[in-house]
């Protein structure tokens, strides 16, 4: 299952969410109990068969192992 970031507009709290793709809508914030958040984009880790996460180089193509 995956996480989901969110943060509160009522109380600015920021948490993070294990929780089913299609239950997003049903999160309510863990501070206040409030049922107005939104969901926030970060960043994800890709992991490789070399153990390291590997992120775009500037010339293009990928710079770990």
């Amino acid at each position: 299952m995956p996480t989901y970031d969110f943060r509160c507009r009522g109380c600015g709290h920021r948490f993070t969410v294990r929780v089913d793709i299609k239950d997003r809508h049903k999160v309510t914030c863990p501070s206040c109990g409030g049922k107005e958040v939104e969901q926030l984009f970060t960043g994800c880790t890709v992991r490789t068969g070399g153990g390291a996460c590997d992120l775009p180089s500037p010339g293009g193509g990928f710079a770990g192992g």
